[in-house]
């Protein structure tokens, strides 16, 4: 008899144990599947846009995004136009897919720029330390002290609404961000190991930097690459919407969304629909982006 209590308890242990792993598996096996659906809905939304920016209207499921049909004037969805038409009978699809390509490029381009910008600067300062770091500190306090939305309309609002001016605006956004996370990420890894036994061997710092620091920093952009893309997504979709985007008859996701606020009462599909593919595709950058910060074992805490 004295023995039960123990038995029960070490039983009753080992099915809360076994309880607790067969629900973090299934926590698992949820999370890698929206994983794989975020990155299936995001090869998706790239292959088609890039099939319209090849093709055009010769594909059978788009058609010229300015043509007007009297016939169906802000008509709802159907077979042969899925998000519906818009106020002149415009198919909003092929404008979803004609704006995608702009406003994708656009973030894709500041991304790649801030990227390269930013995380050198940030790559620099957290190795090197010392006068750089305090200069490159400086000018990143300096412009995220500047509110970033208001920063972008004003370049964009004294210059000409063009697609390089509108990049270059919002560059100037991802920089200072992407700067001071690469910095800390680097000062992390600068202080391994495997770096000051580098040091301590006389190899060149410029080789340390780039063969030992680098592909090091490297999950960290990448990581980020995701998510700033759909941070400048909504941005440029914002600017858009206030006509301080690429102006006209230039098509882009926030652009379709003004045109449809204006008769969202009689065709609330013009917003709904390009709303909606916006939602989706900033979730699957956050998602997949939050989730290689989880894979690559990045605490954002340290960042």
């Amino acid at each position: 008899m004295t023995n039960v209590a123990p038995e029960i308890a070490t039983e009753s242990h080992q099915a809360a144990v076994a309880q607790a792993e067969s629900l973090d598996g299934a926590g698992a096996s949820r999370r890698n599947l929206t994983f794989i659906l975020a990155v299936a809905w995001l090869v998706l939304v790239v292959v088609v846009v890039l099939l319209g920016w090849i093709f055009g209207d010769a594909l059978p499921f788009l058609q010229d995004p300015t043509e007007i049909n009297p016939d169906s004037i802000s008509a709802g969805p159907s077979w042969s136009h899925p998000f519906g038409n818009a106020a002149f009978g415009e198919d909003v699809f092929s404008q979803v897919v004609e704006g995608g390509l702009l406003s994708l490029r656009i973030a894709a381009l500041v991304t790649v720029l801030g990227i390269g910008i930013g995380g050198g600067m940030g790559l620099i300062a957290g190795y090197y330390r010392g006068l750089i770091d305090s200069l490159v500190r400086l000018v990143i306090n300096v412009t995220l002290s500047v509110p970033a939305l208001l920063l972008v309309i004003f370049i964009v609002t004294i210059r000409n609404q063009s697609e390089v001016t509108v990049i270059f605006a919002l560059t100037l956004l991802a920089v200072p961000a992407l700067a001071r996370i690469v910095r800390a990420s680097t000062l992390q890894v600068a202080d391994r190991e495997f770096v000051k036994a580098a040091e301590v061997l006389g190899v060149k710092r410029s080789k340390i930097l780039l063969r030992e620091v680098l592909p090091n920093v490297m999950p960290t952009l990448v990581s980020f690459a995701f998510l700033t893309t759909g941070i400048i997504i909504v941005v440029e979709s914002t600017l858009s919407f206030l006509g301080l985007s690429v102006q006209a008859p230039a098509i882009t996701w926030g652009s379709i969304i003004a045109s449809g606020r204006i008769k969202f009462a009689d065709a609330p599909h013009t917003v709904i629909m390009p709303s909606l593919v916006i939602f989706l595709t900033v979730l699957s950058l956050n998602f997949v982006g939050d989730q290689l910060l989880k894979r690559f074992d990045i605490k954002e805490t340290s960042l």
